[in-house]
């Protein structure tokens, strides 16, 4: 009987440690968990990767991808008539949760048409690592906001209010030109 208490006490920290580790990345303040994505024609994309630089990261699925294009064209806008300096200091990153899709040969072809469309390179997260890593909440549109020293600056899950589009711009102008890296 004691040894059934014993592992039920460590199944219990267990899950509960993996469930608080998964809550608090998605929290600003916290270390940018390491995550590697591809695109439809290969290109990969890691958190060394941004070393330096703002990353504004959609993370979504192909179903939610729509969620916030309010915003999207919003901040495509703003990027647009930004200073060289700035712009050279953002990276702009969609990324979409393709993890246990069959046919990847479609996807892939998908993901490069769409990103003709966008004008960015779209991501797919193939093997569900950095959705894992992040614990993004599923089916949703997810936006991070990663600064400079590799630091988590903001995060939200859903649709983005328009009247904290402002505040986003805002945030993005500061941490564009502040110095440092990780």
């Amino acid at each position: 009987m004691k040894n059934i208490f014993i592992w039920l006490s460590v199944l219990t920290i267990v899950l509960f440690s993996a469930v608080y580790s998964r809550a608090i990345a998605l929290e600003a303040g916290n270390p940018a968990p390491a995550f590697k994505v591809s695109s439809g024609d290969n290109k990969e994309l890691s958190l060394d990767d941004l070393k330096g630089k703002v990353a504004v990261i959609f993370y979504e699925t192909k179903d939610t991808k729509e969620k916030n294009r309010q915003l999207k064209d919003e901040l495509n806008k703003f990027y647009d008539v930004q200073p060289d300096s700035l712009k050279e200091s953002m990276l702009r990153i969609p990324v979409i949760n393709c993890k246990g899709v069959i046919f990847t040969g479609i996807w892939k072809d998908s993901l490069k048409q769409n990103s003709q469309k966008e004008g960015l390179t779209i991501y797919g997260d193939w093997d569900g690592k950095m959705f894992s890593a992040y614990g993004i909440p599923d089916n949703e549109s997810n936006l991070i906001i990663v600064g400079k020293d590799g630091i988590i600056k903001y995060f939200f899950t859903g649709r983005v209010e328009e009247k904290n589009f402002s505040r986003i711009k805002g945030l993005l102008i500061e941490l564009g030109n502040a110095s440092g890296g990780f």
